[in-house]
């Protein structure tokens, strides 16, 4: 989105709010004006605490609860998608039980960028977040600044504090909650049917070879038959994408909660949720309980309780459904031969490779999996309050996750050929095979904090002190084993009937322990200056004695404009204030249990001819690795104006990352194996990424209450630029299509730039190729150092795939017994590499998109900024489709209505005489909408990742009930 798009939405918004009010002449109700108050004292959540927003001096990022309550999704990450300047979630595309979306706060770095998260005190992971209800959450706060070095050393890349609802006290409430959605893609590739997919052929093969032989590949009594449909056991026109996938996904969610209590209150939910996958053959079921209680012993002492348990089931009576193999097979392939055996004619030939790779064969006789995931948390904590000011708390917290797969691949019977009614041996699978894997994790927390508050005359105080100490296990078990007397057995130790080895079998476990001290001091003066001071220090097993610990000082201090005499006097302003930050934290994301250790691998060895058990070196250890630092510096602007019905906020911030840990690229002569899988990697990390990023992030609210309702707006703009300062040896690094070097940013994609296409008086005129078999039509490339030669050394950055600049848009309002809420969100300056299947015609024997058909060159249209070269057939098109260029780049910029919901509430007078408080109906759209920055290739999701092939995004309707006895 451009600057003058900004200035446009801008200019909207406060035009809406001077119509607004120059249409209110009458004055406000007093419960208007009692909601609006209370916006401005909002309640956000701090490292360890809870404070009044006009009293922070961090940049801390709050969620709407309306937006959570107006999203009915099965990812609490997708319910907080575009609700917040600098945080950027790009949806994961994944079946259903795969892993969260990636939040990513304020830019990357050269090595993890995951935010640290805790849930009621607990540190989590982004699973926990994610499987989080909506309903259960009651606060979420996002640390993005020096506010965040509380947590020291995994606080880099932002904290995520997530507050779940207690028990309110008084008469027990019942809460239900009840959703059905359908799902269905949001966008499915586009291919050429079968006639146009025979022409495209044709003509590929007559452009490989000089326009000679148009009927090479099929004549036209094939193409007729086809295009006739008689003979589809020779000639059928198969959607593959239609025959695979479900058209539409079943969801059904329901939640019931109750709370209340007296001297102890409480707060208990139960949930289920039931989501088939697009897959016909797969689904999930996720089973959720919780409970929060809070006990008043005494005046001096409360007690606290946090249990929760969510246990996640994803059954697959099918075997996994290969997206690749989907993407490549041609529509000119029998699905199903009209006798019932699996197809194996491809345009009237036999076709081995694509009757053997069939994905819905595979999908239905493949195997089946079984994958069950679950996770308890659990906590208890007193507090004790000895005299006025002094609070002493102290928490025991434990979490176990377990996590068990078993699959089971089966054999398989081979495709018969259908012209000659024999087997096709290689079709065939005479082995089947059963693994099963089973991980563990344990963490154990025990944390005291001290904290004393006292207020003298005009003059606060606050100061907290704190240690902690966590235990962390982590275990593995894997097994496998093949030719097992029946399909579907799914038991290692059944097997010992026929064979009682394993063709693999290993087991982990790793251990670490953490160790921190904290303190933090808060001061104001009459509430109008702000000074606070934060100290941690941090200890890991991960690191040598002599590193082992880290330290992580912050400084935040605010001021009260608007409590000043000079901005008294301006009647529009009601709160102001300016404040800056300055400090360090830490990441421990890519170092492992024992990185600083050298330690070896079993192996075998022949001593006499026979064979022993051995020890080789493993992965080399570092006792010189050190913390991974991150400096933060931030200034911003809060303020509310106009009887606080608009808001704003203003971030610049600076973060700059010391010493990230990446990969020492030591000489191949080691013999030290190097590999981007960091199970087999063998080099010992290394301090060495120095990354910078700063930025700006804006914050705009307008809400208005009026006699039978209210409305709101909120927007939101966050512009970041990355810089790599330092790598190992200031070398680059690369890695498929992209780059990683000094002076670039993360994310760049490094190859050729073009120029569209060659044109015959190019050709003419010799200019540079970079293959000599080029012609008009093919790809131009461009001579970038003007060497007059294009060869690798014009190889250059063309793009890159983080998006610099991020957007959110959320409206809403309630008129009588309506509500209404549209949220939206985009990105912008952002690519997309899509080649391969993705977007080039018959590579490696796939069919062709639409798009190539649509838009290609040909002699009769010798257009040079065609959409698509001059069509070949993979093995000669080279030129075109082995090269890494920008011709294959995407805008992946887009803005997207996330979610619409349009809610009824049936009035209290009618329901209750039947016990009801509450009672709405309401239906939501969920990734319905989507303006798309790329004109090219319409039939990709634009938050799709590069890759050549992908389970699809998915687009949901969904109606559902809200209902509290």
């Amino acid at each position: 989105m451009k600057k003058t798009t900004i200035c446009i939405l801008s200019a909207i918004l406060m035009s809406s709010i001077t119509l607004v009010d120059a249409q209110e002449t009458k004055n406000k109700p007093s419960d208007s004006i009692t909601k609006k108050v209370k916006d401005v004292e909002e309640i956000v959540l701090v490292g360890f605490g809870k404070q009044k927003k006009g009293t922070v001096s961090g940049s801390i990022a709050s969620v709407d609860k309306k937006i959570l309550q107006d999203r009915p999704t099965t990812s609490l990450t997708a319910s907080i998608q575009g609700a917040l300047p600098g945080v950027t979630i790009k949806s994961s595309l994944g079946d259903v039980g795969s892993a969260p979306s990636p939040i990513n706060v304020r830019g990357r770095s050269v090595a993890g960028n995951s935010p640290f998260y805790i849930i009621d005190g607990m540190p989590s992971s982004a699973a926990d977040f994610s499987r989080l209800s909506p309903a259960d959450v009651e606060n979420i706060s996002i640390l993005k600044d020096a506010s965040a070095a509380i947590y020291g050393s995994r606080a880099g890349y932002g904290v995520i504090l997530v507050e779940t609802k207690k028990g309110g006290g008084g008469k027990m409430s019942i809460g239900y909650n009840m959703y059905n959605a359908y799902q269905s893609p949001t966008y499915l590739p586009k291919y050429v049917d079968a006639v146009e997919y025979m022409k495209l052929k044709n003509e590929a093969y007559y452009n490989a070879n000089n326009n000679v032989g148009h009927f090479s590949q099929y004549k036209q009594d094939q193409i007729d038959l086809t295009a006739a449909g008689t003979d589809p056991d020779r000639y059928p026109n198969t959607d593959w994408y239609k025959a695979t996938y479900r058209k539409m996904a079943n969801v059904l969610n329901n939640e019931i909660n109750v709370s209340g209590g007296d001297k102890t209150r409480y707060f208990a939910s139960l949930g289920y949720l039931k989501q088939e996958s697009l897959s016909p053959t797969k689904g999930m079921d996720r089973y959720s309980f919780r409970t929060n209680t809070s006990s008043k012993l005494s005046d001096k002492l409360t007690v606290n309780s946090n249990i929760s348990f969510i246990k996640q089931m994803v059954n697959d009576q099918g075997g996994d459904i290969n997206t690749a193999e989907l993407a490549r097979i041609t529509p000119t392939m029998v699905l199903r031969q009209s006798n019932g055996w699996w197809g194996s004619v491809n345009a009237g030939k036999v076709d081995n490779t694509f009757a053997n790779t069939n994905p819905v064969r595979n999908n239905i006789e493949g195997g089946d999996s079984k994958l069950n995931d679950q996770k308890f948390m659990g906590a208890l904590s007193a507090s004790y309050i000895p005299v006025k000011g002094l609070n002493i708390d102290a928490q025991i917290s434990y979490s176990n996750w377990n996590y068990r797969k078993g699959t089971f691949v089966n054999t398989l019977n081979p495709v018969y050929n259908f012209l000659t009614n024999a087997p096709i041996g290689s079709t065939a699978r005479a082995i089947n095979n059963y693994s099963e894997e089973w991980k563990s994790d344990e963490w154990l927390n025990t944390q005291v904090l001290i904290s004393y508050e006292k207020k003298i005359s005009s003059h606060y105080f606050k100061v907290l002190g704190g240690t902690s100490y966590e235990d962390y296990t982590t275990r593995l078990i894997y097994g496998k084993k093949s030719n097992i007397p029946k399909d579907g057995l799914h038991s290692l130790s059944a097997l010992s009937t026929l064979d009682g080895t394993l063709d693999e079998l290993k087991s982990n476990t790793q251990q670490y322990a953490f160790q921190s001290v904290f303190a933090r001091i808060n001061y104001n003066y009459q509430e109008k200056y702000f000074l606070e001071g934060i100290i941690r220090a941090d200890a890991s097993s991960r690191f040598a004695k002599e590193n082992r610990w880290g330290y992580f000082p912050a400084v935040m201090a605010s001021w009260r404009l608007d409590k000043e005499d000079f901005i008294k006097s301006l009647s529009f302003i009601n709160t102001l204030k300016l404040r800056g930050s300055y400090g360090s934290t830490g990441s421990i994301n890519t170092i492992g249990y024992y990185d600083n250790q050298t330690y070896m691998n079993n192996a075998s060895s022949v001593l006499g001819n026979v064979i022993v058990g051995a020890m080789v070196p493993g992965k080399l250890g570092f006792s010189g690795i050190g913390w991974e630092t991150i400096v933060t510096k931030n200034i911003g602007l809060d303020g509310s104006l106009f009887n606080n019905t608009f808001t704003f906020s203003v971030d610049l911030y600076n973060r700059l990352t010391k010493g990230a840990l990446m990969k020492n690229q030591l000489p191949y002569e080691t013999g030290v194996l190097i590999d981007s899988d960091p199970d087999k990697n063998e080099t010992p990390p290394i301090n060495a990424g120095d990354v910078e990023n700063k930025g700006i992030e804006i914050s705009l609210g307008y809400n208005k209450s009026f006699e039978n309702g209210d409305f709101y707006i909120n927007a939101n703009f966050a512009k970041n630029h990355n810089n790599i300062l330092s790598l190992v040896n200031n070398q680059p690094l690369y890695e498929n299509n992209w780059i990683t070097q000094v002076g670039g940013s993360i994310g760049d994609f490094y190859g050729y730039k073009t120029a569209g296409l060659l044109t015959q008086e190019d050709i003419n005129n010799h200019y540079p190729k970079l293959y000599s078999t080029s012609q008009a039509g093919d790809i131009k490339y461009v001579d970038v150092n003007g060497d007059g030669v294009v060869n690798e050394n014009d190889r250059t950055v063309i793009g890159n795939d983080v998006p610099s600049f991020t957007y959110g848009l959320s409206i809403g309002g309630r008129y009588k017994s309506f509500d209404l809420s549209v949220v939206g969100q985009g990105v912008a300056n952002v690519q997309v590499y899509l080649d391969k299947e993705s977007s080039q015609a018959f590579f490696n024997g796939a069919g062709a998109k639409q798009y190539v058909s649509d838009n290609r060159w040909t002699p009769e249209n010798p257009n040079p900024n065609a959409l698509y070269p001059r069509i070949l057939p993979a093995g000669g098109g080279t030129q075109n489709i082995g090269v890494t260029s920008d011709f294959w780049l995407f805008d992946a910029s887009y803005f997207r209505i996330k979610s619409i919901t349009l809610g009824y509430s049936i009035p209290q007078e009618t329901i209750s005489r039947i016990g009801l408080k509450k009672f709405r109906i309401y239906v939501n759209l969920e990734n319905y909408f989507t303006l798309r920055g790329d004109k090219r290739m319409k039939d990709f999701d634009p938050e799709m990742a590069s890759a050549r092939s992908t389970y699809p995004y998915l687009k949901t309707i969904s109606f559902g009930i809200n209902a509290t006895f």
